[in-house]
């Protein structure tokens, strides 16, 4: 795989020294906003990766294959939407998109491009993840299911003072249900598939889901999947 970055977040800062360990795996290029240019030139240099730009043009013509999309939200849609129309296959953050219409436009972009789309979720993928779909026919009846996935934000407190970043901005896609819950909706839907019904309830603060609890409903059971982003928690079980 030939790889090019969008985006210099904290996520790409954190896997980047994973990332160049990978074999047959090589980084070609980072785009970010020219404000971040010199973080990515010290990236670049730290870990031989041969170009820094702002321009996606110039990123999806060094050699890349494939495009990882770690930008804000409710920019998903239009990279992922340049790449697939650049022949690039693409792996994007979650949220995929903002909403299922642009979800839906975006896999049949790419099904008629004949190219990968991923949403970066490795869930489904966890060794622990694939015992329980093993040992789930000899469990017995599911009644219940709980999903939990808690972590206090680091921009929470600036959020409280009146600061708003693009994680707790309803225009941006932000919120608890955008970040966090997803995670849970991909174990449990991965599991058992797509439940006849569902309901939301959140905390709001200043219009933004800060956490909530979706609810569920399947034939026999029940799912309830938790997430905060103003709090910690602990995971959760199958009963």
């Amino acid at each position: 795989m030939r790889l090019g970055i969008i985006g210099a977040g904290l996520i790409v800062e954190e896997f980047l020294p994973k990332l160049v360990q990978i074999e047959q795996l090589e980084i070609l290029g980072i785009q970010s906003v020219p404000s971040d240019m010199d973080k990515l030139k010290q990236w670049c240099t730290k870990y031989n990766i041969p170009l820094a730009t702002s321009d996606f043009e110039e990123l999806s013509q060094s050699g890349i294959d494939t495009v990882y999309i770690a930008v804000p939200n409710f920019l998903h849609v239009i990279f992922v939407e340049k790449a697939l129309n650049s022949g690039l296959n693409v792996i994007v953050e979650k949220p995929m998109t903002s909403n299922a219409k642009e979800a839906q436009h975006l896999k049949e972009l790419a099904q008629s491009k004949g190219l990968f789309l991923f949403e970066a979720i490795t869930t489904r993928y966890f060794k622990t993840y694939q015992k329980i779909r093993e040992w789930l026919p000899k469990i017995g009846q599911i009644k219940l299911v709980e999903s939990k996935y808690s972590q206090y934000s680091r921009r929470y407190n600036a959020f409280q003072k009146g600061e708003v970043l693009p994680v707790f901005a309803p225009a941006k896609a932000g919120g608890a249900m955008m970040d966090l819950n997803l995670y849970n909706l991909h174990f449990v839907m991965g599991l058992f598939g797509q439940p006849e019904n569902q309901h939301y309830f959140a905390n709001v603060e200043r219009g933004i889901d800060i956490s909530g609890v979706a609810v569920l409903n399947y034939p026999d059971f029940i799912a309830v999947c938790t997430a905060a982003k103003d709090s910690k928690g602990k995971s959760g079980s199958l009963i």
